[in-house]
């Protein structure tokens, strides 16, 4: 099913009309209006949602749009779809309380940390949290032919940054990171698709392409030429310690359903977040992880990666940032929290305090001292070095 694209772009079409149902035609509302965020006592779901996603057409805005049709029609809660393209544009109506959660990606992490765009005056470190933690899966994809067997083997190759998806590229560099590699030891090229990155690779324009196994454009490439995976051994504690370094959410994987995969192959996974702020009602949170659980037959098998948000399958150990108190509590029922996991998420709300802090701090210096808007986001980082460890 993976390698059929266009069996998945219909899906995902017949999913879109679905979705007009549960979106209707109305206007814009205030977010108390849409979301019962702040006081669902009742034990059920909000009568009306507004979710933040991926634009129309992705694989996250047609796993969403399965989701929130299910749950029309088991529930009569009416879901709105607000799709969008960039990671900003994702978490903008969530810190508007326009939304109540999103279908996000590495930017809830980059927000959290204030990172990347994020590091920008009008938004610094973010208190969000993980709902919902399916696995994605990453890795370093190199022609069958080439001579280039590990990580460590990229050193002077030519590596894709792709422009502006900060996503991609910290993946990128955390797994360089995990051969003992930075940008400054391989030649960076510059590349505007993602999606373009198998013919890149089979062209020669890129030695290893990082990209998700499932990706139709690398079953096409394997078809074409042949492709083999750089494998991340999961027992490499200093490969992994160095990953982790660099994007404190990634980890060990492993799978056999990729491109050019013949049996298992060690990878790098990630948590492909449901997430939100820390102020939405627990209860909420709790009565929808609920009903997605109790009715996951129905929606589990509308698009290929849904079967991933079982919940014996996601990631429930706290990565990058702090799981939703209403999350917690659904684990808990189930038996998939403890006290260890509880120990890091405390660490990890304790460290959205410390880089408040640091914010309110180095924003006041910023103010003192006539630090232009544009210079901001690099003063911000290099105090932020200093302040938070």
């Amino acid at each position: 099913m993976f390698n059929k694209p266009i069996s998945f772009l219909f899906t995902i079409f017949l999913l879109s009309i679905l979705v007009v149902g549960c979106s209707s035609n109305e206007t814009q509302k205030p977010a108390s209006n849409v979301n019962s965020s702040s006081s669902n006592e009742s034990g059920s779901l909000p009568k009306q949602m507004t979710w933040s996603v991926y634009d129309v057409g992705s694989g996250g805005y047609a796993e969403m749009s399965a989701i929130a049709n299910t749950l029309t029609e088991e529930y009569g809660t009416q879901v709105r779809m607000l799709p969008s393209a960039s990671g900003v544009g994702r978490m903008v109506p969530l810190r508007d309380k326009t939304a109540s959660i999103g279908k996000l990606g590495d930017e809830i992490q980059f927000a959290f940390e204030g990172h990347e765009e994020f590091a920008q005056q009008d938004w610094g470190p973010q208190n969000v949290r993980a709902i919902w933690a399916p696995i994605s899966q990453y890795g370093f994809a190199v022609r069958e032919d080439s001579d280039i067997k590990t990580i460590s083997d990229l050193k002077g190759k030519k590596i894709p940054k792709v422009t502006g998806n900060a996503s991609v590229n910290i993946k990128n560099e955390a797994m360089l990171s995990f051969g003992g590699l930075t940008w400054d030891d391989v030649e960076v090229v510059d590349i505007t698709s993602y999606a373009g990155q198998g013919e890149a690779l089979l062209q020669g324009q890129i030695d290893a392409a990082g990209i998700n196994p499932t990706a139709s454009a690398m079953f096409e490439a394997d078809s074409k030429g042949g492709i083999r995976w750089l494998e991340m051994d999961p027992d490499d504690s200093e490969g992994w310690e160095q990953t982790t370094e660099t994007a404190s959410w990634m980890m060990p994987y492993t799978m056999d359903n990729g491109a050019g995969m013949e049996s298992d192959t060690n990878i790098m996974g990630h948590g492909y977040l449901i997430g939100g702020y820390a102020d939405q009602d627990p209860n909420t949170v709790y009565e929808l992880l609920k009903a997605m659980d109790e009715n996951f037959s129905a929606y589990k098998d509308a698009m290929p990666n849904l079967a991933l948000y079982d919940k014996e399958l996601v990631v429930t150990e706290p990565r990058g940032i702090p799981f939703h108190e209403g999350t917690i509590k659904f684990l808990e029922e189930k038996g998939l929290w403890d006290e260890e996991k509880q120990a890091k998420n405390d660490e990890l709300v304790a460290r959205y305090d410390i880089l408040k802090s640091a914010w309110d701090q180095v924003a006041e210096e910023a103010k003192k001292e006539g630090i232009s808007k544009d210079d901001f986001p690099a003063f911000w980082l290099e105090k932020k070095a200093e302040l938070v460890k």
